[in-house]
């Protein structure tokens, strides 16, 4: 057991790390970075030509990840809907929001200048590992000019652990990296969708910017319009929806308005329009005439995704560990990071530039005594000899590094060597090396490095948001508008008759001894085998075999944020589940079995009980219910509101 707890753990861990989730620091899934690396390395820059995306996933599999194919990342990285930057440069097909790309021997790639400045800085100093087989070395994380993570959006499953990150505007996050290196007051970072729908102000927006685990409330842009039509037919209101929320295209948006025109929730719809082109997805909703276009538009936001939570969840990868952060603490976690590498890159080229200075001083040294230098080169039998006599020579002393650089060199190149150039060259030297130690040694002044960076890469590639803020709209109401004879039309209640001994609905004439329900209210129904089902108000027709001992027609948006409860008998024992009205209305009518196997339901008459409740997590709890039969004009039978009831 302990070996195979082991290894579960090993298998998770390296799915966690390896292949689901985000660095924190560079943003990459490992199959991400190493697509890029192997575009880097083969030299698919942007200063070049485009490849087929076959050579590349085939390379990244064959050097890097032999794991599956690359393609889909590939393309991933390419798409402009679902990036604010883009790291890959896609030519071709590479599908649409509705529609996938192409097979990679028919597309085109190379890397785009984004990822060259962004991503893949200073190449010498990466972190750095063996590949799979040991016969390469490849990026454990690249050193990313600014926190990557937070601009383009993903998601990702391993075992135990999710991840679903909101994008972010290049700009806003490089105002938050600004704000740490000169010690300023840091503004919450609300999420920019490269959809450029509108994100709604709420309580959750500020629980996400808090803590990086929030719903984002996304709402499509729209504008109402006259549809001019010929002759003596009447012209039509036209609502037009653009920018629409991240996941929802306009093929799903039509299903889900064909699926709740069939169930009543809308009306006075005369057609769905796709208008979407390479500039971005466009759906028109063209009403009948006489219909109110913002009333109409109300409602498409109320039963479709036209207005819908992006539940965002941060949680990345920190050197092998995962962490659910805020944005700020991912922004703060980044910057302690890059003062780190901007460190080991200063020391990197103070090493390199120390070097070429001892080169340039031996070459002026050289040109002072040139004639010895010849001298002793000419007398010797070997290049290791002539090294070891300029060395230990007393009057040139060469180091060895200079004596080598002087023997690589042809001797009319030490001999046409221009001295006032060397001298320019050392200059420059001494004076860099004076600006790398104060960075080195100063975090202040390495700081303001990092911000003069940061504010450059933002005017070169950022751009500026395109998900505004806005306030929470109204809610959607069935009232008639106040326009007159542009109101819609309200169509009339239907009645339904329950028979609850036989478990049918029938469609009755009157509201005598029937339910009454208009289009926008469910019949909900839980029935004796613990199936619970959603019907819509038209429904007609049998529930179930048997009797349905609860039913609830309510308006859905009123069942929503209320709890109910069914008793039970299980085993000889008393027991109850509670119900969310959000669980009744995500049920469908296919039926969902909330009772466990072998549950008996009690059905209830008039009058109050008190039933003594057993639950396997608390002590017994005696509940008061108070329940009452059906009667005809009434809203059904239930079994037990808790309101006041606490469990």
């Amino acid at each position: 057991m302990s070996l195979v707890k082991e290894d579960y753990l090993s298998y998770a861990m390296a799915v966690l790390v390896g292949r689901a989730v985000p660095d924190l620091y560079d943003g990459l899934k490992p199959v991400q970075r190493r697509i890029i690396q192997t575009m880097f390395e083969e030299g698919i820059t942007p200063d070049k030509k485009y490849v087929k995306c076959a050579r590349v996933t085939g390379l990244t599999m064959a050097y890097y990840h032999p794991h599956g194919g690359a393609y889909g990342p590939l393309v991933n990285m390419a798409t402009t809907w679902t990036n604010n930057v883009t790291w890959v440069d896609g030519w071709g097909n590479f599908g649409s929001s509705v529609d996938g790309p192409a097979a990679e021997r028919y597309t085109e790639c190379k890397l785009r200048p984004s990822a060259v400045d962004l991503l893949l800085q200073d190449k010498i100093t990466w972190e750095t590992g063996p590949n799979y087989d040991g016969s390469r070395q490849e990026a454990i994380r690249f050193n990313t000019a600014i926190p990557t993570v937070l601009l383009n959006g993903d998601t990702g499953i391993a075992v135990g652990f999710a991840t679903k990150l909101a994008p972010h505007n290049l700009r806003d996050v490089v105002k938050v990296v600004e704000a740490l290196g000169k010690g300023k007051k840091i503004d919450p970072l609300v999420p920019d969708f490269p959809t450029g729908c509108d994100i709604v102000k709420d309580e959750q927006l500020d629980l996400y910017s808090q803590t990086g685990s929030g719903s984002v409330r996304c709402r499509a842009k729209y504008e109402s319009s006259i549809q001019k039509r010929d002759g003596r037919v009447k012209d039509r209101p036209m609502v037009t929806f653009t920018n629409l929320p991240p996941g929802v295209n306009p093929e799903k948006l039509g299903e889900q308005i064909r699926d709740a025109l069939e169930k009543g929730r809308i009306e006075n719809i005369a057609e769905v329009v796709d208008e979407s082109d390479l500039s971005g997805d466009r759906v028109s909703v063209v009403a009948k005439p006489g219909t109110d276009p913002e009333f109409l538009a109300k409602q498409l936001f109320a039963y479709t995704d036209l207005d819908t939570k992006y539940p965002a969840k941060t949680l990345v990868i920190d050197g092998t560990r995962p962490v659910e952060l805020s944005p700020t603490d991912v922004c703060k976690k980044w910057y302690q990071w890059r003062m780190a590498c901007l460190e080991r890159k200063f020391q990197h080229e103070q090493d390199l530039k120390e070097t070429r200075l001892e080169i340039v001083r031996g070459f002026l040294k050289a040109i002072d005594k040139i004639d010895a230098v010849i001298k002793i080169i000419r007398a010797s039998s070997s290049p290791k000899e002539a090294i070891t006599e300029l060395v230990l020579n007393r009057t040139l002393k060469f180091t060895p590094d200079q004596a080598r650089a002087i023997l690589e060199m042809r001797l009319r190149q030490l001999t046409n060597l221009d001295q006032g150039e060397l001298l320019t060259e050392e200059t420059l030297l001494i004076e860099s090396l004076a600006e790398l130690k104060i960075l080195i040694e100063e975090p202040t002044k390495r700081s303001e490095w990092l911000v003069k960076q940061v504010v450059e890469l933002a005017k070169r590639h950022g751009n500026t948001r395109t998900s505004a803020l806005i306030e929470p709209p109204d809610g959607f109401t069935a009232q008639k508008s106040e326009r007159g004879s542009s109101a819609p039309r309200v169509s009339k209640p239907r009645f339904l008759k329950v028979d609850i001994k036989k478990g049918t609905v029938e469609q009755a004439k009157g509201p005598r001894g029937a339910l009454i329900l208009d289009p926008k209210e469910k019949l909900i129904s839980l029935t004796s085998d613990g199936i619970l089902r959603k019907l819509p108000a038209n429904f007609k027709g049998p529930l179930s075999s048997a009797f349905t001992p609860v039913t609830l027609a309510k308006r859905e948006l009123d069942v929503v944020e209320k709890r109910f409860l069914t008793v039970f008998v299980l085993e000889n024992e008393l027991r109850a589940v509670v119900l969310s009205g959000e669980d009744l209305c995500r049920s469908t009518s296919k039926g969902k079995r909330w009772l466990p196997e072998g549950a008996e339901l009690i059905h209830f008459a008039e009058g109050s009980y008190k039933v003594s409740w057993k639950s396997p997590r608390k002590k017994g709890v005696t509940l008061d219910l108070q329940t009452k039969a059906g009667r005809p004009g009434s809203r059904g039978v239930k079994v037990g509101s808790l309101i006041d009831i606490t469990l």
